[in-house]
């Protein structure tokens, strides 16, 4: 069986919080260009999925998963083949009576210096999630992605690698190869099943100062909050402005 190059985590345009500067249908494309075969459009708090951007996709040779970066209880959480709205799932208690058989949650850079992150939310609510994310914000120095790796091998929970990307120079730095059926239902128990392989390699100070210095200073402000470089501080200014939402 064929592996699936997919990516579960990616911002658009149609975001109703980030800046991103390219849309849905320019993502497929360049997915397209890079040979993937699944993808899942996870903006803040909305879900990007229609019948014709499924058919768009589709043309392209690409799976589309409906997918969201939920807020909930405060915390991002992604969720796929969920009835999502924010006001129907909006506690992690709203989130086990939402959750079927044919859902998958993923615990997004779950231990990265955000007040967004789940942190210890994580481990209390383990049974919801299905997959820790490996997020290919990281460096061969400082990697956050460690601790959500130590407590996948320690609970036997998959991890899924993704870009988490809002800029496209963050596209294709790390995904995953899935093992399955190129079908949602088929993709998703693959992922439960931990058919997954996560590439991923770590970003260089070079790679961040030359795409840095390409970017207007509010976005290179949003880059920096996002990234938890200057620490939880600067990024809970941009927390506040979610919890909004």
């Amino acid at each position: 069986m064929k592996k699936l190059k997919a990516d579960f985590h990616i911002h658009t345009a149609d975001d109703p919080y980030d800046r991103i500067r390219y849309s849905s249908r320019q993502l497929i494309e360049r997915a397209q260009h890079r040979g993937y075969d699944v993808l899942a459009i996870t903006n803040h708090n909305a879900v990007t999925y229609n019948a014709e951007l499924v058919e768009y996709a589709h043309q392209h040779g690409i799976l589309l998963i409906p997918g969201v970066e939920a807020t909930i209880e405060r915390k991002h959480v992604l969720l796929f083949n969920i009835d999502y709205s924010k006001e129907r799932i909006n506690t992690f208690a709203d989130l086990r009576k939402a959750k079927t058989e044919d859902s998958l949650v993923i615990a997004p850079h779950p231990y990265f210096p955000s007040p967004l992150a789940l942190q210890g939310k994580l481990k209390e609510n383990l049974d919801l999630f299905d997959a820790i994310e490996y997020c290919h914000f990281y460096f061969s120095w400082l990697n956050f992605n460690k601790r959500g790796v130590q407590l996948a091998h320690l609970y036997d929970i998959p991890l899924i690698g993704t870009s988490d990307a809002h800029f496209w120079w963050q596209f294709h730095t790390t995904y995953s190869l899935i093992e399955g059926e190129k079908t949602i239902s088929g993709v998703i128990q693959a992922i439960k099943q931990g058919m997954v392989t996560v590439v991923s390699s770590p970003l260089s100070i070079f790679t961040l100062w030359k795409m840095g210095m390409k970017l207007p200073l509010h976005l290179m402000a949003d880059l920096i909050a996002y990234s938890g470089i200057l620490g939880s501080r600067w990024a809970e200014i941009k927390a506040r402005k979610y919890n909004k939402l």
